[in-house]
């Protein structure tokens, strides 16, 4: 976009051509407070926090949504602005609940953060007695009405981000409320638990269960990590004090997911019940008794020896294994009787393929044995997004009821050729498919110039256990069988058989119960 110059607090600036004063405002180092404006959503300007004041008429606009244009002048922080966001901060404290000594969110709220920086100490009206109704039926966290502001960023959170749509407001004027779908219950609602509403509240409204009353933002370490409950990689911020993980949080800066999470990348990390394996345990009486390191290591080995001059070792090492793991898991029997347990690879793309950031912008998404329920739940809502911005959605096959609402047709594979026929107009088709899909089933789109791929394999790091080769091992007896499970914490005992078990770990589990190392 072509670049003019405006001028800010009497100051030139250059920007761009369709920014927003807000924006160039960023852009040049000068604060404007917000309070329903949030990076990733779309602009709404209901709050008023963001006054500016344009010259020469003096009038008052809100930053977030005010074109910028060429010799435009403007006040960021002039008496009359100033005089105007203290206006709407009285009328937000003088409304619903906000004593700040009491609420989840204190040290962390926005609001609270612009009365201090405003110098309010007190407020000019008296507030109502009205009780509003706090919703807790939802697992993970809770609704408290009145600590809302009407700010409208978990609306629009599930609009954009999950493309859900639960979330509106009820009611009128001084009553207006945030309602899930017909105004019912948020837990029985078609909220997915994604979270995204969650991370957009500004104030102490929507809590989480586990983190709140547990330390403010400065008293807890911030660690950037890579999401380990599916194969799309989001880009996580876990939350930390004393090395216990209270919270996680979307990362807006990795382009894989910006930001959005799903259930199980948010929360069920949180909630893992299974105990903890804290020492090494061997076999002793039919019992799994603590030993030492050194003991269990030494046991390990000589059966290794053994059995690779013998009935041979054999090793399944999980997909939610690193790389460098994988690459591990292939030097440890010294042969190539190396499996991949937890996971499923898929078949290559007879075809041109895409990648995630192309599905919301696609004009038909065709989905094959693909699982968007539980497992690439952000991928099902990125088809949603599509769905949103014009394109169908064909389901054939998987799991994938939740998208029902939204789909063109939902039936077998056996109706692909059907589905292809509708497909020949549009001009981008993405075909999502997963470990189920066949070379036939796939065959069906193989000629269409408008069609690419995105496989959908099951597990975590599914991919680069496939291209080491490893796959899938056959059931054969052996003498040793070594299962690298990670940190899964519902690890299963494989088909396998083996005279000797080792499960190397971080919870216990049935695979543990069958070993005879730990």
């Amino acid at each position: 976009m072509a670049s003019l110059t405006m001028y800010m607090n009497g100051q030139e600036v250059r920007t761009t051509e369709g920014s927003t004063v807000l924006e160039a405002a960023k852009a040049a180092g000068v604060e404007i407070p917000t309070l329903c404006h949030h990076p990733a959503l779309s602009e709404w300007g209901g709050c008023r926090m963001c006054l500016v004041e344009v010259e020469p008429r003096g009038l008052l606009h809100p930053a977030c949504t005010y074109p910028v244009s060429p010799g435009l002048r403007v006040q960021t922080h002039s008496p009359k602005v100033v005089r105007a966001r203290k206006w709407v901060l009285q009328w937000l404290f003088s409304e619903r609940s906000h004593y700040c000594m009491y609420c989840a969110a204190s040290g962390e709220c926005e609001l609270q953060a612009q009365a201090y920086e405003h110098e309010l100490e007190s407020w000019m009206w008296s507030r109502p007695n009205a009780w509003m109704p706090v919703d807790a039926s939802r697992q993970y966290f809770v609704m408290d009405h009145n600590r809302c502001i009407l700010c409208r960023r978990c609306i629009r959170a599930c609009d954009e981000m999950p493309a859900v749509h639960t979330l509106g407001t009820g009611q009128r004027g001084a009553k207006t409320m945030v309602v899930a779908d017909l105004n019912i219950p948020f837990g029985e609602s078609s909220c997915i638990s994604c979270g995204s509403c969650l991370q957009a509240c500004p104030t102490g409204a929507l809590i989480d269960r586990r983190s709140a009353y547990m330390g403010r933002d400065e008293l807890l370490e911030a660690t950037a990590s890579t999401c380990m409950g599916c194969s799309v990689g989001c880009g996580i911020i876990g939350r930390t004090r004393s090395g216990r993980l209270l919270r996680i949080e979307g990362d807006g800066e990795v382009p894989v997911n910006k930001g959005l999470l799903c259930r199980l990348g948010r929360f069920a990390p949180l909630y893992v019940t299974a105990p903890r394996v804290t020492t090494p345990m061997r076999r002793v009486d039919g019992r799994l008794q603590p030993c030492s390191w050194e003991e269990a290591l030494e046991i390990v080995a000589e059966r290794i020896a053994a059995a690779e001059a013998n009935e041979g070792v054999a090793v399944l090492v999980s997909s939610r294994a690193t790389t460098e793991e994988l690459g591990a898991a292939l030097t440890l029997s010294g042969s190539q009787a190396v499996g991949l347990y937890g996971g499923a690879a898929v078949i290559e793309a007879p075809g041109p393929t895409c990648g995630l950031a192309d599905v919301e912008r696609t004009g038909a998404v065709v989905t094959i044995e693909a699982d968007l329920d539980d497992e690439h739940e952000v991928v099902a809502c990125l088809a949603r997004r599509a769905f949103d911005n014009g394109a169908r959605l064909y389901l054939l096959g998987g799991k994938t009821d939740r998208l029902a609402a939204w789909t063109e047709v939902m039936a077998g594979v056996s109706q692909a050729k059907e589905v292809a026929c509708e497909l020949a107009d549009i001009a981008d088709v993405i075909v999502l498919y997963g470990p189920g899909a066949t070379a036939e089933s796939l065959a069906v789109f193989a000629g269409m110039a408008n069609v690419r791929y995105l496989g959908l394999p099951a597990g975590v790091n599914t991919v680069a256990a496939a291209a080491r080769g490893i796959g899938r091992l056959p059931e054969d007896d052996c003498g040793l069988l070594y299962v690298y499970a990670a940190d899964d914490p519902a690890a299963t005992a494989p088909a396998v058989q083996a005279e000797f078990v080792v499960a190397h770990a971080c919870y216990f589990s049935p695979l543990t119960d069958a070993a005879d190392v730990v």
